[in-house]
């Protein structure tokens, strides 16, 4: 099975969810840059509010062949109860990908993302294979292990099924 990992990340949690699945699933990690203009809260801040306004932000995405693997995992943090921006707007350019994807979240809240999953579903006009997300809690605590490995699974256990 091929996997690529398509992520975005603010903070490194999501990177290290991302890196762990990658080492999983023996899939290639890739990361999408955003230009911010200078670090810290404010930046940050700024960066929430143009999700918020679906301003474009100046962002680089590897030149894959994302069509080509089996499955692409797409991650990023929850801004607003939406995906972070730039996850969005690269799948707003509408980028030819795979049938199967699946999504990575983080966020500051335990409860499950349905409006981001519904969002990134309609984005990439794919019903997901698979769903991970994982709040502060359980990032801080070490506690995200399990939900990886059911994560795992349903990827894997779909892939056998379809293919």
């Amino acid at each position: 099975m091929t996997c690529r990992i398509l992520l975005y990340c603010d903070d490194g949690s999501t990177l290290k969810v991302g890196e762990e699945l990658a080492w999983e699933l023996g899939a290639q990690l890739h990361e999408i840059e955003a230009s911010t203009p200078e670090e810290g809260m404010w930046s940050r801040m700024k960066t929430g509010l143009f999700a918020l306004l679906s301003r474009n932000l100046t962002i680089d995405v590897p030149d894959q062949p994302w069509d080509r693997s089996d499955l692409l995992i797409l991650g990023a943090p929850i801004w607003q109860g939406r995906s972070a921006r730039p996850l969005r707007q690269w799948l707003e350019s509408q980028p030819a990908l795979p049938e199967r994807v699946a999504f990575l979240l983080t966020s500051d809240d335990s409860g499950y993302p349905a409006e981001a999953v519904e969002d990134l579903t309609a984005l990439t006009g794919h019903k997901p294979v698979a769903v991970l997300h994982l709040g502060r809690g359980d990032l801080t605590s070490g506690a995200w292990k399990g939900p990886v490995e059911h994560f795992l699974d349903q990827c894997v256990v779909r892939y056998r099924q379809t293919a």
